[in-house]
């Protein structure tokens, strides 16, 4: 009754399977989804509002609210990556601690060194990286919604 690839696709969503997966990367992408499928509705809604009630951005005819889609998604993810970029790495205040403990490091080999301090400090996400992927994952979506509307 079944073919061969709709039992593989149930068998791999079977509830078995379903209770044996990986939970906690189900809870850590969900919201960061969630998130960003709001946020491309909250733009989605703003623009719909803005071009049914403002005569000025009617009139105008080279830019409609499909339009203004592509061009707030472009925004989104450009101004996601920015935040990517300064989401993570070496900071000013583990440089000065690295050479600090070098100096220290000089007089005495019972510290901690700089390779110690870069491998603590190296590539910790200050807050940002969340924002970002909301960022980009909506801008994903405005793009996607500009696209099914040609």
């Amino acid at each position: 009754m079944h073919s061969g690839l709709a039992k593989a696709f149930l068998h791999l969503f079977s509830p078995v399977n379903l209770i044996s997966m990986n939970k906690t990367a189900v809870r850590n992408v969900a919201p960061v989804i969630g998130a960003s499928i709001i946020v491309a509705l909250v733009t989605y809604a703003i623009n719909s509002w803005l071009f049914s009630t403002q005569p000025y951005l009617i009139s105008r005819n080279y830019l409609s609210s499909i339009d203004t889609l592509f061009i707030e998604g472009m925004i989104y993810i450009i101004i996601g990556a920015l935040l990517f970029l300064g989401s993570g790495g070496i900071s000013r205040t583990s440089q000065r601690a690295a050479i600090l403990a070098s100096t220290a490091k000089a007089f005495d080999d019972d510290v901690i060194g700089p390779a110690e301090i870069f491998r603590r400090d190296a590539w910790k996400p200050k807050g940002f990286t969340r924002a970002a992927l909301v960022l980009i994952m909506a801008g994903t979506i405005l793009i996607i919604t500009y696209l099914a509307s040609l």
